[in-house]
């Protein structure tokens, strides 16, 4: 289960949310993430993620197809799904080492 969500939340401390949680749910659609992590937007956290030029930003995100039941079971629909690939790098390249 995700950290409980912090008085003042930012973009960072939602992404941080959603990544630990995609750490345990591999493949989890928008409203699993939603739901567990309580971002109010999700789908604006998401596409800001990858994004390394936001500070705190710059995860690797896989996104995915599931197919889920509609109509009772009578028909399926594909649901995007997420995968958490990689987080940020602190400062990267800080300390490359020169040959």
């Amino acid at each position: 289960m995700a950290p409980a969500k912090p008085r003042e939340d930012t973009r960072p401390e939602q992404a941080m949310r959603v990544a630990d949680f995609l750490d345990l749910h591999p493949g989890s659609t928008q409203k699993e993430i939603d739901a567990a992590c309580d971002t109010g937007c999700i789908s604006k956290v998401l596409s800001d993620m990858p994004r390394v030029d936001l500070y705190g930003m710059g995860y690797g995100i896989a996104r995915g197809w599931r197919e889920v039941p509609c109509a009772d079971g009578m028909h399926t629909r594909n649901v995007r799904t997420y995968t958490l690939l990689h987080r940020p790098e602190a400062q990267p390249g800080l300390f490359d080492q020169a040959d």
